[in-house]
């Protein structure tokens, strides 16, 4: 449950952060939440991690890296 709170939390101030500043670092931050969730997920819980999330993982990096090249 508060782990459910604190990622709502978290995306309220997503919105207004793309707003105020230039929205592809906003973008960003909220991309690495992703990632930053999965590792939580895999190092405190211990749930493996499936195929399909290691592939959607890897299209996360590819697309930041997309997004820095800009």
């Amino acid at each position: 449950m508060l782990a459910g709170f604190m990622g709502a939390f978290a995306s309220q101030f997503l919105v207004p952060g793309v707003s105020a500043h230039r929205g592809r670092q906003c973008a960003h931050a909220g991309i690495g939440r992703v990632l930053f969730a999965q590792a939580v997920a895999y190092y405190s819980f211990k749930q493996p991690v499936s195929a399909r999330e290691l592939s959607g993982i890897a299209l996360i990096v590819v697309g930041v890296a997309m997004l820095v090249a800009v």
